[in-house]
C-alpha cells in the first residue's frame, strides 16, 4: 500500500523525495480530514502527505458550500539543518492558475531568532492557514529543552492589505514518548473592511496526538480577515 502511494504522489508532483520511492516503508504517511465552519460558509479539506528525511510532499482537495468553490493543491517542503541554522522551504500548485512558496529560518540555538518571507501570484487560493500567505514574519523562540519549545512571532502581509498582522504565541511538549501537545494562541488585527467594521479578534489552536493519531481543534475569528468566525476540526492519523 504504502508503495502504491509513493508511486501515486510521485507521479502527480514529482521531487527529489521520489528517488527513495523503492524504500516505501521508511516513508512516513499523514492523511487527514478537515472541517470548517462559519455562519456563511461550510468546507472539506482531504490531504495526504508523505515524508522522508525531512522532506514532505502533500497532495489535498478542498471543497466548499454553498459557492462550490473547488480547489485541488499539491507541493512540496524541506528542511534544511546546520549548526546554528533550520531553514523550512516550501513550495505550493494548485488548481485555478494557483502558485506559492515561502522560507522560513530559525536562527541560533537554544534561543532563536525567527525570519520568513512568502509570496504567491495572487491567483484565486481558499487561504487554510491563519496567516496571509504573502507576508513576512519576524519573531523569537526558545528550546527549552528536546521536548518542550515556545516561539512568539508576527507574520504580516506585505503586499495585499497593509496592516493585517497576526501574533503567534506557540507552545509545544512531548508528554510522553507516544504523546504531544501544540497550543497556539494567535492576535489577528487589521484595517477595517470596506463598512468600517472593525478587524479584530483573538483564536486558538489545540493539536494532541497520540500514538498514530492525532486531533486538532481550532476557533479563528475573522478568518482571512472577513467578518466571519470560523470553527475547524481535523483528524488523522500517521501510517
Amino acid at each position: 500500500m504504502k508503495k502504491f502511494l509513493a508511486t501515486i504522489l510521485c507521479f502527480l508532483i514529482g521531487s527529489p523525495l521520489c528517488l527513495a520511492a523503492g524504500a516505501a516503508e521508511e516513508i512516513d504517511y499523514k492523511l487527514s480530514y478537515s472541517y470548517f465552519h462559519t455562519q456563511s460558509i461550510h468546507a472539506n479539506d482531504i490531504n495526504l502527505r508523505a515524508g522522508k528525511n525531512d522532506q514532505y510532499l502533500w497532495l489535498a482537495a478542498y471543497q466548499e458550500d454553498p459557492s462550490d468553490f473547488n480547489q485541488v493543491r499539491a507541493g512540496y517542503e524541506r528542511t534544511d539543518r546546520f549548526e546554528y541554522l533550520k531553514l523550512v522551504s516550501s513550495l505550493q500548485l494548485a488548481t485555478h492558475g494557483f502558485i506559492g512558496g515561502g522560507i522560513n529560518a530559525e536562527i541560533g540555538s537554544p534561543f532563536y531568532a525567527i525570519v520568513g518571507y512568502g509570496r504567491t501570484n495572487l491567483k484565486p487560493y481558499n487561504n487554510l492557514n491563519f496567516d496571509p500567505n504573502d507576508s513576512f514574519t519576524l519573531g523569537a523562540g526558545w528550546h527549552v529543552n528536546p521536548a518542550i519549545n515556545v516561539s512568539l512571532y508576527g507574520v504580516q502581509d506585505n503586499r495585499v492589505v497593509d496592516r493585517q498582522r497576526i501574533t503567534h504565541l506557540v507552545i509545544s511538549g512531548a508528554l510522553t514518548n507516544e504523546q504531544k501537545l501544540i497550543m497556539d494562541l494567535f492576535n489577528k488585527s487589521g484595517p477595517p473592511d470596506n463598512q468600517g467594521q472593525s478587524i479584530h479578534g483573538v483564536g486558538a489552536s489545540l493539536t494532541y496526538d497520540i500514538h498514530q493519531y492525532f486531533v486538532r481543534l481550532a476557533y479563528d475569528p475573522k478568518v482571512n480577515f472577513t467578518q466571519d468566525n470560523m470553527t475547524r476540526i481535523s483528524l488523522g492519523l500517521h501510517f
